[in-house]
């Protein structure tokens, strides 16, 4: 069995009004034009779920008149994988050094230099160390994408085979059984 890990970390992002040395503003940017089709986090094969986003004020308890707050504002980086989290760190840090640099190296207290090994030592730092999962799936990455594929591919068959006879639709089961039993593994991301 594949070992599965959780990754949550808080990194501080100095907030200063008007965000006068931008770097607020690129972290939105640079998480912006990382969507979906352009995520680093796809070429990682090992990620369930990746979250990162700006946590910019937390809603204070209902009746709280007290006016406190945050100081700052965080960067919450939350994943779900197969493997140990410095392997996906290293392969984020790999997929896209630029992306990293850009998200994280504006937060307070990421060095000044370049390297997998200094993400992996920030984020550590950065780190609730007893994380809660996120997602709920006990396969593996690559088992639950085989799952979603056979799903996906037997509703097909189902729809594409409307209307046939019996004799029709058992001779088609039978000539399209071996792919729907053993589909091409999809890549990680899309889906």
């Amino acid at each position: 069995m594949t070992e599965h890990s959780f990754l949550t970390a808080f990194s501080p992002i100095e907030h200063r009004r008007n965000d006068p040395d931008g770097r607020e503003a690129t972290i939105r940017k640079t998480l912006l034009s990382h969507e979906q089709d352009d995520s680093p986090f796809a070429d990682c094969p090992m990620v369930h779920m990746a979250r990162v986003q700006i946590l910019d004020q937390l809603v204070p308890p209902m009746g709280d008149v007290s006016g406190s707050g945050l100081k700052t504002k965080y960067l919450i980086f939350a994943a779900d994988i197969d493997g140990r989290v410095d392997d996906f760190l290293d392969a984020l840090y790999r997929r896209d050094a630029d992306f990293v640099h850009n998200v994280w190296g504006q937060c307070i207290g990421y060095p000044d230099f370049r390297g997998a090994v200094f993400f992996r030592r920030y984020i550590d730092a950065c780190s609730f160390h007893n994380p809660l999962g996120y997602a709920g799936f006990p396969l593996s990455v690559g088992e639950t994408l085989l799952q979603l594929r056979r799903k996906n591919a037997l509703a097909d068959f189902v729809s594409d085979h409307q209307g046939l006879s019996d004799k029709e639709l058992q001779a088609a089961w039978r000539k399209n059984r071996e792919s729907l039993k053993n589909p091409d593994l999809p890549k990680p991301g899309t889906f």
